[in-house]
């Protein structure tokens, strides 16, 4: 909580749009909570150019040391031209709790955090853009596509078609087909 409202502040007084995705996201949407030791947010800095700066800028000041981290991509998407990850570990090696920034180079990263921006939620010390429930959808089915074994992101996905009783139908089957991206087919029948 303490790193989670850290970063908020620091991504509030910085020239870019975020919000909050992964397993905190997720958890909002599940109808039971989902445990993580990490905190994902996604940005695009104005101008975008500048997001992966921003990100290593926002790991230092909370005290940690930026890396960066790659996401595989598949056969499916483009190569990609730039890094799409920062990760961070704490500078005396010890877990001080890890951040996660995902930069636009991800395709379903600019639309997600632009919607996210009309879906703030109260996290009891901010209302906070998180990213939508169809957007958390396409993430979970795009990391999938590429990494097949990703067990929570089945769980999330599964618990977010049980609880989320309205979703935008339209939009998610458009970003799905816009993508390339499919329901794994072990939850489909989770779809109501």
């Amino acid at each position: 909580l303490k790193v989670l409202k850290l970063t908020t502040s620091l991504l509030e007084k910085s020239r870019c749009k975020y919000c909050l995705v992964g397993g905190h996201a997720a958890s909002l949407y599940r109808s039971t909570e989902r445990l993580t030791r990490d905190v994902d947010f996604a940005i695009v800095a104005n101008p975008i150019k500048n997001s992966r700066k921003v990100a290593e800028k926002i790991i230092k000041d909370i005290g940690l040391e930026p890396v960066v981290a790659f996401i595989p991509p598949s056969k499916e998407e483009p190569k990609r031209k730039s890094v799409c990850m920062i990760t961070s570990k704490s500078e005396d090696g010890e877990q001080k709790g890890v951040i996660d920034i995902l930069l636009p180079e991800l395709p379903w990263i600019k639309d997600a955090i632009e919607r996210a921006q009309n879906n703030k939620i109260n996290l009891g010390f901010a209302y906070m853009p998180v990213i939508t429930p169809e957007d958390l959808i396409i993430a979970k089915c795009y990391a999938l596509r590429n990494s097949p074994d990703r067990f929570q992101d089945l769980d999330d996905l599964k618990e977010i078609f049980i609880s989320v009783k309205s979703l935008d139908r339209s939009y998610l089957n458009g970003q799905l087909k816009r993508f390339k991206l499919e329901i794994p087919s072990q939850i489909k029948k989770y779809i109501k």
